[in-house]
């Protein structure tokens, strides 16, 4: 073979070459290969490209400002929150709040509890001293226990039938707050603000609702009982929800016996100082209709009703029971009617919501009883 053919066969060989498909080392960068019906890239090159995907990292926000680079635990943000929210704890312990902050006297819908039924909504209030709910099932644990508040911000009396542990949903946890009072005359749930922040919680204002989160988060363990599927928590839950039905009338008992004693404790032996309109309700008696239209006619000023609330109650369970033995001749009943776990109904309260509402003839065509209910 001469050196001039050699030449030409090997040419030719790379003429042959260049025209093969196929994936070839280059210097340059390389073309992404995107499959077709007669292409498929080959498998290291879709394990290079899925190593370097994994490669880049996942961002994370932060669980209570949203933002990326940190977790809560370190979050700025909460940091400078909870300075504040202490600091206006301290400054508000025995001073006056200020009127420029307004913004912080309205109640705050917690974030997570209002989607269920109204007793199960929970509110975090700046005036409350105390936690108070009202209805009983939103306890965990309960103890019984006797009191009385009269510093609330309600400008009312609030009767504690027990102190106990109620959990509620924030956002993703669950949320376990201690030493919540029970008193079932608070139409709701209310949350002290100033006591979270002694008990090492938290609060996230957004609009008229809010988040509650822990300074410090601990685990439960709960073991279940196989037989009935509850936690032992919830059984013993359950058992001292029943305590606190039967012991009912110890706790009327209570109220009314701390009433007595309070009003009586008025001083009304000065003539310039006397109530006259408190001394009227208390003389009171039901002899025929004429007293009972007496009392009713109280009854129609709602500032005289906010005043003198409770012995307007005690004389007006009077007056329906003197109708009901009197004109009716029904004994047998308890006065108040009692409701299914054993708590007093309202029997002036039932009234003047119906009266407001045009009557009971009104109420009935418009079938307006389950509101009221």
């Amino acid at each position: 073979m001469t050196i001039d053919s050699y030449q030409s066969k090997l040419s030719a060989a790379n003429n042959h070459v260049s025209q093969h498909s196929g994936i070839r080392a280059t210097t340059g960068k390389r073309a992404e290969i995107k499959p077709n019906s007669t292409t498929m890239p080959c498998q290291h090159y879709v394990d290079e490209k899925n190593e370097k995907e994994r490669r880049i990292p996942r961002v994370s926000l932060c669980y209570y400002c949203h933002q990326p680079g940190h977790q809560i635990y370190m979050c700025k943000a909460k940091e400078n929150d909870e300075a504040t929210q202490l600091i206006k704890q301290a400054i508000n312990t025995g001073i006056r709040r200020q009127d420029d902050d307004v913004h912080w006297q309205n109640e705050m819908i917690v974030t997570g509890t209002e989607g269920g039924q109204w007793g199960d909504i929970w509110y975090v209030s700046p005036t409350f001293n105390h936690h108070f709910a009202g209805n009983l099932n939103v306890f965990k644990r309960i103890k019984h226990m006797i009191g009385v508040e009269t510093r609330s911000g309600e400008n009312n009396f609030l009767f504690i039938r027990g102190v106990g542990a109620v959990e509620m949903k924030s956002g993703n946890d669950t949320l376990r707050i201690q030493s919540v009072f029970y008193s079932p005359e608070l139409d709701r749930n209310v949350l002290s603000l100033d006591q979270l922040t002694l008990q090492g919680f938290m609060i996230r204002r957004s609009g008229d609702t809010c988040k509650i989160f822990p300074m410090f988060s601990s685990l439960v363990i709960n073991t279940v009982n196989d037989d009935n599927g509850l936690t032992k928590e919830d059984e013993l839950g359950l058992s001292e929800k029943q305590r606190m039905i039967e012991l009912c009338l110890v706790n009327e008992e209570f109220k009314e016996n701390y009433l007595n004693s309070y009003f009586e404790s008025l001083n009304v032996s000065n003539d310039d100082e006397n109530d006259w309109s408190w001394m009227i309700i208390r003389a009171l008696e039901f002899h025929d209709f004429a007293d009972c239209k007496a009392l009713l006619d109280m009854i129609d000023d709602r500032d005289f009703v906010f005043k003198y609330k409770y012995d307007l109650e005690k004389k007006f369970e009077e007056m329906v029971g003197w109708f009901l033995n009197e004109k009716m001749g029904i004994s047998s009943r308890p006065i108040p009617p009692l409701m299914s776990d054993e708590r007093r109904i309202d029997l002036l309260g039932l009234y003047v919501m119906v009266e407001r509402d045009g009557g009971y003839r009104s109420v009935t065509n418009d079938n307006l009883w389950p509101a009221i209910a």
